[in-house]
């Protein structure tokens, strides 16, 4: 079993975890994800490895709590163990030979887009970042933004904190005067489509973060799959970075709503059973 060692609450509905796994932190990087499950009657669930420290044996999640699941996982404490922590899963993030590049993320994607920024950062490479959030009370990971990024604009829908307006609207900005080898993006799909459709106008490469329903995250299951330049592939293994100019956004988008109603079904079922003190099988 894997011993949580530290908890934070990043804002409402979003859970920092440092999970002690040093198998797992002895082999991660950028890009990869763990499958978790809370305890022997639970689900599996992906997450992207936030960060890790091979020093002290420490993965870092970072989780927003929207099912049944996230919710399990929620209430475990410091000094709780998780059941299952299974990783790295995926391919790392193939970031070398990059100088320059812009990084635009939305929502909990800032909590994959960050070790990325930060090997960039390592490596010497300038880093531009684009955070993006509803409002400031979902603002998460600025001061670690800050701390690997050469230029870095925090953007609102609301104008609470930053400044108003899309991601997209930084990133016009920055590509009408910046010249970068990449752009990598990471959020919601929606976001993603039009980050790629802004870079294409520009001719500029852009990379994307796949996170679609996930099982096995060995390929067997299939339930992962995405269409790339009209290929079927598996983001589990042959992700979760993909050219985001060859992904079929309107493809994901749809299977990913499906998948949403179900789950927000099974939570609200979950959050009835708690209130009522019944067994979350029930």
């Amino acid at each position: 079993m894997y011993k949580i060692v530290n908890k934070e609450r990043l804002n409402e509905s979003v859970t920092l975890m440092d999970v002690y796994a040093p198998h797992v932190a002895k082999k991660a990087e950028p890009g990869q994800f763990i499958i978790l499950r809370v305890d022997d009657e639970g689900e599996r669930i992906p997450l992207t490895v936030a960060d890790f420290s091979r020093e002290e044996g420490t993965i870092r999640i970072i989780f927003q709590i929207v099912g049944a699941t996230t919710k399990r996982l929620d209430m475990l404490n410091v000094g709780d163990y998780i059941q299952d922590f299974v990783g790295p899963l995926g391919t790392p993030s193939h970031l070398e030979g990059l100088k320059k590049v812009a990084i635009v993320s939305g929502g909990v994607g800032g909590a994959i887009s960050y070790p990325v920024a930060k090997k960039l950062h390592s490596m010497g490479a300038v880093v531009h970042s684009i955070i993006g959030f509803r409002s400031k009370d979902l603002l998460i990971l600025e001061k670690e933004f800050e701390a690997v990024s050469d230029k870095l604009i925090i953007m609102t829908d609301d104008g609470s904190y930053g400044q108003k307006g899309l991601v997209t609207d930084a990133l016009r900005k920055l590509l009408e005067t910046e010249k970068y080898d990449e752009v990598i993006t990471i959020g919601p799909l929606i976001m993603m489509k039009f980050v790629c459709k802004l870079t294409e106008e520009f001719g500029v490469k852009t990379m994307v973060s796949m996170n679609p329903i996930m099982i096995d995250g060995t390929g067997m299951c299939g339930c992962c799959r995405v269409t790339v330049g009209g290929e079927t592939k598996f983001a589990c293994v042959d992700g979760p970075d993909f050219d985001g100019h060859k992904i079929d956004f309107d493809e994901a988008i749809t299977r990913t709503s499906i998948y949403k109603e179900e789950e927000r079904k099974a939570f609200d079922h979950t959050c009835n059973l708690m209130k009522k003190g019944e067994n979350f099988n029930g």
